[in-house]
């Protein structure tokens, strides 16, 4: 009995890795913007080709110098150091993510939320510095910007693409 079942969740594992694509490929890509009370906008991007052979996850905000902040879904997109940085390479390693110096955002959209978390520094836990958090709700369109310094700032999103 256990070998059968074995053998049907084998045979499924090549039709679920074709329906899928390598890497999420099969996603389409997704654009949302999101809007505070003063007009500012954040764009976010979904599934967005890169050069790194996998999609990106990627938040424009005017509050992030330099390149957008980008990672992979559940990866990390590590950036250069300095006031404009930018995306030097990705990786779904937690310990090369945490053993990269300067920042690292993560990056996680699910059917619910979307979530981006900036950090710093070299280890796990308190050795790293938070950056900012991005939340948003894909069902009600509300996000929130958090930042190092404590302040929370409400987003309304709309789905573009």
């Amino acid at each position: 009995m256990k070998c059968a079942v074995l053998g049907v969740l084998i045979a499924a594992l090549p039709i679920v890795a074709a329906a899928e694509g390598p890497e999420g490929s099969g996603r389409t890509e997704e654009v949302i913007l999101c809007r505070d009370n003063a007009d500012k906008v954040i764009r976010i991007e979904l599934w967005h080709p890169s050069q790194f052979d996998t999609p990106l996850h990627c938040i424009h905000a005017d509050r992030l110098a330099g390149d957008p902040a980008c990672a992979p879904n559940g990866g990390w997109g590590l950036f250069s150091d300095g006031e404009a940085s930018a995306l030097l390479a990705v990786t779904m390693d937690w310990k090369t993510a945490h053993e990269h110096p300067a920042d690292k955002v993560t990056a996680i959209a699910g059917p619910k939320t979307v979530r981006f978390n900036a950090q710093r520094g070299i280890g796990t836990g308190s050795n790293q510095r938070y950056e900012w958090k991005f939340t948003m709700d894909r069902r009600s369109g509300d996000a929130t910007w958090f930042d190092k310094s404590g302040e929370r700032l409400s987003y309304l999103c709309d789905m573009q693409s």
